[in-house]
């Protein structure tokens, strides 16, 4: 089975391996270097920053798919989903170069391999402190432009905390900082993160493959 993206990713230089059927695993996707300014910017970040990043990111795709940015409406009506308590877990870094670079390497590597196809919101870190879980779900379910995740590793010293796909057995994965996961969106690639423990905070970065212009042919 032909694997989205393996072939590009090894073309230009990089280890990966294959997990739970379709799962690729970009090995130091990101550099040491690369690594420790991400650090830096968590060090340098108020827990204000911390706050805004979720709310702004829900509007402007409310807008996008729906025309209309009232979020708490749309849940109210059935239309939209939202995971509750998430309001202090993401953090835009797309202005940042390390952000800048990580999305032009993959951006590159889409467009070689399907130019149907394009990255967003891979400037989003996201956080997940102790007690924290994300619940079973499927990318497609919320966004139905999505093809694929794509989510960066920072850290792996968390407690638990395990990324899991439901439809697959023993599928608990931690990978080392500066890996790059990408799997498909639908329902057979089911997902979640179990509760983090006590202990270091989670740290990834996530963003998604989507269709081209999937909205202004779709109207919702």
């Amino acid at each position: 089975m032909e694997i989205f993206l393996q072939k590009e990713f090894e073309d230009a230089g990089f280890k990966t391996e294959v997990f739970n059927d379709q799962v690729l695993s970009i090995e130091n996707f990101l550099s040491k270097d690369e690594l420790d300014s991400v650090w830096e910017i968590i060090n340098r970040t108020s827990e204000e920053e911390w706050s805004k990043a979720y709310r702004e990111s829900l509007s402007r795709f409310c807008m996008e798919k729906f025309g209309r940015d009232d979020v708490e409406n749309l849940v109210a009506e059935g239309k939209y989903e939202i995971t509750l308590g998430w309001d202090d877990k993401n953090l835009n870094i797309q202005n940042e170069p390390v952000s800048r670079n990580s999305h032009k390497r993959i951006s590159d590597l889409i467009s070689l391999a399907d130019s149907t196809l394009e990255l967003a919101g891979f400037g989003t870190m996201q956080r997940m402190q102790s007690g924290v879980q994300l619940k079973s779900h499927t990318d497609q379910h919320t966004d139905p432009s999505i093809k694929y995740a794509a989510i960066l590793y920072i850290n792996d010293d968390y407690k638990e905390g395990t990324l899991f796909f439901h439809n697959k057995e023993n599928s608990d994965m931690r990978p080392k900082p500066g890996t790059l996961l990408v799997f498909p969106g639908n329902e057979e690639f089911e997902h979640g993160v179990r509760h983090v423990a006590e202990g270091p905070i989670r740290y990834v970065t996530v963003g998604f493959i989507k269709v081209k212009g999937f909205y202004e042919n779709n109207k919702y």
